[in-house]
């Protein structure tokens, strides 16, 4: 492949995963802020983890090729390896919580 053609395919791939992660990243969060107050992860949630982070690292390339967006990709990696780690340390706790408020 060309230089021209590889920037030309690298800057269409770049716009769709900025595009994926605009919508990905209030999802992380809202995610992250459930995890917090202890509840755990739902089986789509622990596959969509699982779909996003195989995806983050399969990005590697690109940003090797684009290094201007290596700290946008590193922070959300971050994101996801914090969202990991705290779901691993709520189901080691074994206390599920649910999604809903049962009190009311």
């Amino acid at each position: 492949m060309s230089d021209q053609s590889q920037e030309e395919t690298d800057q269409g791939t770049i716009a769709a995963l900025l595009k994926r992660a605009k919508r990905r990243i209030p999802n992380l969060l809202a995610i992250k802020k459930r995890l917090e107050a202890g509840r755990t992860l739902s089986r789509l949630e622990i596959t969509e983890l699982d779909s996003m982070i195989k995806g983050v690292k399969d990005t590697r390339a690109l940003t090797d090729r684009h290094p201007e967006y290596q700290e946008l990709a590193a922070k959300i990696f971050s994101l996801y390896e914090e969202i990991t780690r705290m779901a691993v340390a709520n189901e080691e706790k074994g206390e599920v919580k649910p999604d809903i408020d049962l009190s009311e």
